[in-house]
């Protein structure tokens, strides 16, 4: 596949999150192994009104690409000044974002909301493609609802007006993040449309992503997962160069991480909201540690990062105590 000018054969995508995907965690995750990333979704009408928190979403200057600005959005006007900001702002691509299922957006026509109205949907992505030279690509879902599934007829629409890339997140708006995503619509999609096409939804493990590229997929695009394990990537990346599983990560191996990333993370966003946001992340570092409900309530009392740090490692040391008491 092709991103921008970069040509990577089966790429691993860090999905856009909001309020996820800042800079702080796109560079963990590409030293991890991700090999396309993405910003968090920037809103248009925020974005050419010069909204701060907006216009710094778009900011990707001195990172390693491929990196794409997604904004989102229906007005066509603000939609093209938005993209022409995000080749200012140092994107290799544009991402459209036509798949954000909250009701705030989708209900008034953004996002997944342009799903339910295809000329529109269309008339949004020719703006974004008539305010930038770069290359456009397109995130969304099947449809508005299961009776209401327009998965290929949108991959055919946006082949035809020369998209690089579609990212299908195999869920319709109305399931959000609930039930299990239908992978199946990647082979039909594949089979009606000759557009690049990139899965998304409840891609984990490398047997996930093995299956999509045998439905026909050019790349996957991991979400979620990557919040509960930022070394997803290394982990399916080795597993497809050596045909083995990555052994588990120990505690200190998964503290070292997360102190890592906490320093990064309020570094970027500053105190105490980086403190606050960070929250977020301790359930993924610490997933399947035993007796972590007393470390769980510390941490959500802190307002300074040593503190933090500083419970962290006493976690760590009375863990490796215990399981040394339990080892015969």
């Amino acid at each position: 596949m092709i991103f921008g000018t970069v040509k990577i054969e089966k790429p691993l995508c860090l999905a856009p999150m909001e309020d996820i995907t800042d800079k702080p965690f796109r560079l963990l995750c590409k030293e991890m192994g991700a090999d396309v990333l993405y910003t968090e979704f920037a809103n248009c009408e925020a974005v050419i009104r010069n909204v701060t928190r907006e216009v710094a979403k778009m900011s990707v200057i001195g990172e390693e690409g491929p990196i794409g600005v997604q904004i989102y959005g229906s007005n066509e006007t603000s939609l093209e000044r938005a993209a022409e900001m995000a080749e200012e702002a140092g994107a290799n691509f544009v991402d459209f974002n036509a798949g954000c299922w909250v009701r705030k957006i989708a209900n008034r026509g953004d996002g997944a909301g342009l799903l339910r109205d295809l000329p529109r949907f269309q008339a949004a992505v020719a703006a974004v493609q008539r305010g930038t030279k770069l290359p456009v690509t397109v995130k969304t879902r099947l449809g508005w609802d299961l009776e209401n599934i327009v998965a290929v007829e949108v991959a055919q629409m946006l082949e035809g007006m020369g998209v690089q890339a579609l990212t299908m997140h195999c869920r319709t708006r109305v399931q959000g993040y609930s039930g299990e995503a239908d992978w199946s619509w990647l082979a039909r999609i594949r089979q009606n449309s000759g557009i690049p096409l990139i899965a998304n939804g409840d891609i984990v493990t490398a047997q996930d992503v093995q299956y999509c590229y045998e439905l026909g997929c050019d790349g996957v695009m991991i979400g979620r997962a990557a919040i509960q394990s930022p070394w997803v990537f290394h982990d399916i990346k080795h597993y497809f160069e050596t045909g083995k599983l990555v052994p588990a990560r120990s505690l200190q191996e998964r503290v070292n991480l997360c102190i890592r990333h906490l320093r990064a993370h309020v570094a970027f966003r500053g105190l105490p909201r980086g403190i606050y946001s960070f929250r977020r992340f301790y359930s993924g570092y610490l997933k399947g540690m035993r007796n972590i409900s007393h470390l769980r309530r510390d941490l959500m009392t802190y307002t300074q990062v040593e503190p933090v740090i500083e419970r962290l490692h006493a976690f760590v040391e009375s863990y490796e105590e215990d399981f040394d008491e339990l080892d015969p």
